[in-house]
């Protein structure tokens, strides 16, 4: 089975129909739809719920979504060490946890590149723990991660002389489908929460380490909670949910083009709140002037973030 057919698999889920897919991916409708169907007789399993309004993936569907992102990643990945190794410049490797990775950071890097042309960045993506560990056995050079900083990760920065910067915040909110078993829902409490079916990001995430350390602050844990799936990245907890599987709790930023079109409703929930921090951890021995330019950027009010 070639990437090619997962990557347009991936996309139609996005998508949410195959002719929308088509025009954001520039071929033909039955394109795409003979590499579904090719996919899913290599699977010899249903991947996509057909109706008139669009597509939804199916349970086995929004697996292969979730492991699909994985392999894309890592093929992306491949290629850009392959094309650093061919092309040798000053590059500056950042290590970016999903949410601001995916969301709020493709903003700050064009306008750093439309400042600095001669630079190369290259973006690895990852959780907050993965992030963290990448920087602490320097195979990233700076980190932009989400959540909160456990003691032992503090200790861990003096130690190496890791400077930390707390640069932004966003809030996290619950989310439902919006013509779902929640639709006439619009506020419940923590304890109504706890009973719902929850899906939520895997062990490692900054969003799950913040919504630990706040429900905690209430006197709970999320074994009290009813979590039906764990998820490796916030869209495929989103289309998850899009297709009324359960309830999240998502960075607000993460959440608007489904909020703004209603395909996703908030929830308010009337007894906790949940902030998310972004911080800034890099070493000051780089001498590198990519380094201290995009430092200069990422903490000023020019970043730009989407």
């Amino acid at each position: 089975m070639e990437i090619s057919h997962l990557s347009t698999f991936c996309k139609v889920v996005e998508a949410g129909s195959i002719s929308k897919a088509a025009k954001e991916m520039f071929v033909s409708q039955p394109a795409i739809s003979q590499k579904i169907q090719e996919l899913e007789s290599h699977y010899q399993v249903q991947l996509l719920d057909r109706t008139n309004r669009g597509v939804t993936p199916t349970k086995t569907g929004l697996f292969v979504y979730a492991e699909a992102q994985k392999i894309i990643a890592l093929m992306a990945s491949i290629e850009r060490e392959i094309e650093l190794t061919r092309n040798p410049v000053e590059d500056l490797t950042l290590g970016a946890s999903s949410t601001v990775g995916n969301v709020a950071l493709p903003c700050t890097l064009l306008i750093f590149r439309e400042r600095h042309p001669g630079f190369n960045i290259a973006v690895d993506l990852g959780n907050t723990e993965k992030t963290i560990n990448k920087l602490l056995s320097r195979r990233i050079e700076i980190a932009l991660v989400e959540g909160p900083l456990s003691e032992e990760w503090k200790k861990q920065f003096e130690a190496e002389d890791i400077q930390v910067k707390h640069i932004a915040q966003t809030r996290l909110i619950l989310t439902a489908a919006s013509g779902g078993a929640y639709q006439n829902n619009d506020r419940m409490t923590l304890k109504d929460l706890s009973e719902a079916p929850l899906i939520i990001r895997e062990k490692g995430s900054g969003i799950r380490s913040t919504i630990e350390n706040t429900i905690a602050e209430k006197g709970y844990s999320l074994s009290d909670f009813n979590i039906i799936y764990e998820m490796g990245t916030s869209s495929s907890i989103i289309s998850a949910v899009t297709s009324d599987m359960g309830l999240t709790v998502l960075p607000i930023m993460s959440l608007r083009k489904e909020l703004h079109h209603k395909i996703l409703k908030k929830i308010q929930l009337s007894d906790i709140e949940f902030s998310l921090d972004f911080n800034l951890l890099y070493r000051n021995d780089s001498k590198k002037v990519s380094h201290k330019k995009f430092i200069e950027l990422i903490s000023s009010k020019e970043r730009g973030f989407c």
